[in-house]
């Protein structure tokens, strides 16, 4: 049976994209964001950065709901946006590179727009990455593919790791 929730450290944090080619003349633009949507990095051969399908309307709703509160950028100049639609029953949302502060709020916001905007039902895979970087400056992947009905499993271990790490910053307890 494979893993549908896969928990890793990854070099690929916000430092990692703001020194890739994709973002010349964004770095402080993109600095500043607490929401990077990134690229699949090394795709294919010949292939080297490319978004999945529809990611300006993923990055149009986290940034209307989010307004106010937290910036979403999409990490790449419009010259180097490239889309990829991978023609299968998979719902796939580009990764994203987000704060364990933010964690909890923006996955909350990615589970409504899978089923709210996505319209996704019981069976439907779905396949989510999240970078989350901790209070430590370490960068986790939080990396689900499975049953839309499943997404509760990554909704535990988010809030677990944004819950832990506020503990350490804080040296309160929640």
């Amino acid at each position: 049976m494979t893993e549908i929730l896969t928990v890793s450290e990854t070099t690929e944090s916000r430092e990692f994209w703001l020194n890739q080619d994709i973002v010349k003349g964004l770095e402080q633009q993109l600095a500043a964001a607490g929401v990077l949507i990134v690229p699949l990095h090394e795709f294919r051969p010949g292939v080297k950065y490319v978004f999945h399908q529809d990611t300006p309307a993923l990055y149009e709703y986290l940034k209307s709901k989010l307004a106010n509160q937290v910036v979403v950028e999409i990490c790449a100049n419009d010259d180097e946006y490239l889309e990829i639609a991978l023609h299968s029953n998979f719902l796939r949302l580009s990764q994203i590179v987000l704060s364990y502060a933010v964690a909890p709020i923006v996955f909350g916001l990615l589970t409504n727009y899978i089923y709210d905007e996505l319209k996704a039902k019981p069976g439907d895979t779905v396949e989510l990455s999240l970078i989350i970087e901790d209070d430590q400056c370490k960068a986790f992947n939080f990396s689900f593919k499975g049953d839309a009905k499943d997404l509760t499993l990554m909704a535990d271990k988010v809030g677990q790791m944004a819950r832990d790490c506020k503990q350490r910053a804080t040296g309160k307890k929640n």
